[in-house]
């Protein structure tokens, strides 16, 4: 099963060419071979849990070849789940009718998926014959069989015949005997939203999932729901608990609320909030409370006040004195408000390239301008990495040779992930020297000087273990 889990969780396996064979496909096909039943139900188990998966299986099962060996008048029901869930993906319409059958006829949570999924057959008699069984299932059984339905059928509602999937799945939850709750607290977050919208809940509910729900989205459908009924009601007392929330989405919706309900003064100490939504809304609350909004940034050293002050404007006098505090967030903050401001002095900003903290050192590799020639090179060779990713990301602004330079200088460096950059930008400038037929927009040249030539091939000798075979022969061709 490891294996199996690795595959699914594999993200690269998706963008494969649609050439190969699926991996997982060619593992749960030599699983049901094996006839180890056990192992093909964990297997069945472990894809189900991924909704996504099942809809990708029954693609890839398309394309592939095993199923060609077995024709509709030797094919015989396999007596595995597994094998029902492979039959049911099958190329042949007569084929998957009887699997569909077969899986009615002895229906499991895990062959649920599939039966979603046939519903948007292409054949009209397979098409008909899932939807009928799926609606029997909801309706007898929707504690045991809406859970396996949701995860699927909420997905291929994008399809060109999967509202009818939706239209059950809503038609179900509103039976006293749907597992509402249990889906709520479900780890696809599809289905969570799902439950929530089908739901009719209580008040204290509502804020329970707006302040603790798992993800941004059920948090903020949560606190939508809960500040409409409080504008509503007049609850204010609610609408000031969700204001405390940390979740920015959760504060933004119970601000809403509060002006909608003419609390604006309650609003304005929001300003500074850390959220530029929050914010905002903050502002406009203060315009009609007569707040002096700039005058209120200028008065307060938080991270929010200051991001707060460039979103406004003005003189930002006060922030080149905050270049030197001893908060990390607050220099990074300044520094970029002055940015944002086109007030960043930059004299402050080349010596803060090398400052103590690493966020700090990116805000003032933003507000470097402009470079001047020999300082990336001076910060790629610094013993601290985020010092010479700083000089990496100079050295790209100064044009191509530069950035073939820089790119060919850190994919020998000790850290992996910028030396993993430099290979990939040096692959794309490399294959960007190629004209190809399908390629529209004009190859620009390398143009490097005599001056560097002798330089840049030396890097490249010196990098070319790291290379790839291609990026290093192209890269060799243009120089010579």
């Amino acid at each position: 099963m490891d294996e199996l889990e690795r595959l699914l969780d594999d993200r690269r396996r998706r963008a494969r060419p649609w050439t190969e064979p699926d991996p997982v496909l060619a593992l749960l096909t030599s699983l049901d071979a094996a006839g180890d039943e056990a192992a093909g139900l964990a297997a069945l188990t472990a894809l189900v849990r991924r909704p996504g998966a099942v809809i990708r299986l029954d693609v890839a099962a398309r394309r592939e070849h095993w199923y060609r060996s077995a024709s509709p008048a030797r094919w015989t029901p396999p007596s595995s789940p597994l094998g029902l869930a492979l039959a049911c993906t099958h190329s042949n319409g007569r084929i998957r009718e009887r699997a569909v059958q077969e899986v009615l006829a002895r229906p499991l949570p895990e062959l649920v998926p599939f039966l979603v999924v046939r519903t948007g057959d292409w054949v009209r008699e397979v098409r008909d014959r899932a939807r009928a069984g799926l609606a029997v299932l909801l309706h007898e059984d929707p504690a045991r069989f809406l859970p396996a339905a949701a995860g699927v059928g909420l997905r291929i509602e994008r399809w060109l015949r999967g509202t009818f999937v939706r239209n059950q799945l809503l038609a179900t939850a509103t039976d006293p005997r749907a597992p509402l709750e249990s889906l709520l607290a479900s780890p696809d977050r599809e289905v969570r939203v799902f439950a929530f919208h089908a739901g009719t809940w209580r008040l204290d509910r509502k804020v329970s999932v707006a302040l603790t729900g798992s993800d941004v989205r059920l948090r903020s459908v949560a606190a939508e729901a809960v500040a409409r009924d409080c504008v509503w009601t007049g609850r204010v007392e609610v609408l000031r608990r969700l204001a405390a929330s940390t979740h920015a989405e959760v504060r933004v919706q119970a601000l809403t609320g509060l002006v909608r309900l003419g609390r604006d003064a309650e609003v304005v100490p929001h300003l500074d909030d850390m959220s530029s939504l929050v914010r905002a809304l903050a502002r406009t609350a203060a315009s009609r409370e007569g707040v002096n909004v700039t005058a209120y940034y200028r008065s307060r050293v938080t991270p929010g006040a200051i991001d707060g002050f460039a979103e406004v404007g003005g003189d930002g006098g006060h922030l080149i004195e905050l270049l030197s505090h001893p908060s990390a967030t607050i220099r990074a903050r300044a520094l970029r408000a002055l940015r944002l401001l086109e007030q960043a002095p930059q004299d402050r900003v080349l010596s803060m390239l090398r400052d103590p903290s690493s966020p700090v050192v990116r805000e003032a590799t933003a507000a470097v301008r402009p470079v001047p020639e020999a300082l990336p090179w001076e910060l790629l060779a610094d013993e601290r990495p985020a010092v010479r990713l700083a000089g990496y990301r100079l050295a790209r602004r100064l044009g191509s040779v530069a950035e073939l330079r820089a790119a060919l200088t850190v994919v020998r460096d000790g850290h992996v992930r910028l030396a993993r950059r430099g290979r990939a930008d040096a692959a794309r400038i490399a294959r960007s020297l190629v004209s190809v037929p399908w390629r529209r927009r004009t190859v620009a040249p390398l143009e490097v000087s005599p001056a560097d030539l002798p330089g840049l091939l030396a890097l490249l000798e010196r990098a070319a273990a790291e290379l790839d075979e291609q990026t290093g022969y192209l890269l060799r061709k243009h120089l010579a």
